[in-house]
Parts: structure tokens; C-alpha cells; sequence
């Protein structure tokens, strides 16, 4: 069966997505040029002064935030993503090296990645915890009219969370890719 000309788009504009999210998680090959004397990593703890947002954001999170404090190439914590290019060393994420500023990039393509996974999570769990209410309510006893009053207004208060769970949310961030990637 032949696609339609609206979902040939479709999936081409799904495909260029998940291109995209791909290379979120690789750091710039631009060469920019940066003299030895001005590393990335002195620079972020010049800007961070000690405790950053980014720090904090951590913090906050009950997590530790990554360091930044020297120069060293990105990889993995566990080594898995090394092992898992060991045959096609070139097209691992760390091929290219980079220094402290590709660790970051990777990072905000991770970080990125990890918080988009969070938010399905957390959204499957409400809509699951919504629609278990809205079956208790469903087999509810509503013979009596003011029970069935609050149980209606409570279905149509559910109703407008799952709507709201619905909606997609965007965030913006400064552009930290360099074009021609």
C-alpha cells in the first residue's frame, strides 16, 4: 500500500528529528581555533565562580554536578559506550576528542535526552494514576445525588489534567552547535 504524500512528510520530518537528536549527544567538529592559553575548563570556572546555577540545578536534583576542571577528552562513566564502538571506533560520540568543551556539549545533549525520557515517565505515571481514578469513579456507587454531583465534577477536573498532560512543551536554550554539522 502506497503512502499518502502527507505521511511520506511525516515520517521524512520524524526521520530528520531523530537525525537531529542524534547529533545532540556529539560534540562540534568546527575547529574554532581556540589558543592552548584559554582552555574551556579555566573559562567555565572563571564564569561559575565556585557554585554555578548549573551547580545548583544539580544540587537541587539530590545530584552531584559534573566536573569541569580540567581539559581531559569526554567518555563514558561505565566505559559501555567505548566497548559498544570498539569495531567502528570513528562514529563513537568520543571519536573526535575535544577537551572540556566537548564534554560540555555532550552533556547538554545528555542532559537534554535524560530530561525529555523524565517527563514521558513522569507523564505515564499521572495519566495512569488519572485513568485508575477515573475507573474507581466509573464503578463508583452514584445512586445518591450529591455523591454523584462531586463524582462528576471531579471526572471533568480529571479530564482537564489529562488535556493538560497532552500538551507538548518547548524550552529554549542558547544555540551551543555550530552550523554545517
Amino acid at each position: 500500500m502506497a503512502l499518502t504524500n502527507a505521511e511520506r512528510q511525516r515520517l521524512h520530518y520524524q526521520r530528520q528529528k531523530e537525525k537531529k537528536k542524534g547529533v545532540l549527544k556529539h560534540p562540534d567538529s568546527l575547529d574554532l581555533g581556540i589558543p592552548a592559553g584559554d582552555p574551556f575548563h579555566e573559562w567555565f570556572q572563571g564564569q561559575a565562580g565556585g557554585f554555578s546555577d548549573f551547580a545548583q540545578c544539580f544540587d537541587m536534583a539530590g545530584m552531584e554536578a559534573p566536573d569541569i576542571e580540567d581539559d581531559s577528552n569526554p567518555k563514558s562513566l561505565t566505559g559501555e559506550i567505548e566497548r559498544s564502538f570498539e569495531d567502528e571506533p570513528d562514529r563513537s560520540p568520543y571519536a573526535r576528542g575535544g577537551g572540556a568543551l566537548a564534554r560540555g556539549e555532550i552533556m547538554v545533549g545528555c542532559l537534554i535526552d535524560a530530561a525529555s525520557e523524565l517527563a514521558r515517565i513522569i507523564n505515564e505515571y499521572k495519566r495512569k494514576q488519572i485513568n485508575d481514578r477515573l475507573k474507581e469513579i466509573e464503578n463508583a456507587d452514584l445512586s445518591n445525588a450529591n455523591v454523584k454531583k462531586a463524582a462528576l465534577a471531579e471526572v471533568v477536573r480529571l479530564q482537564k489534567t489529562i488535556e493538560h498532560l497532552d500538551k507538548q512543551v518547548r524550552w529554549s536554550f542558547p544555540q551551543w552547535k555550530l552550523a554545517g554539522e
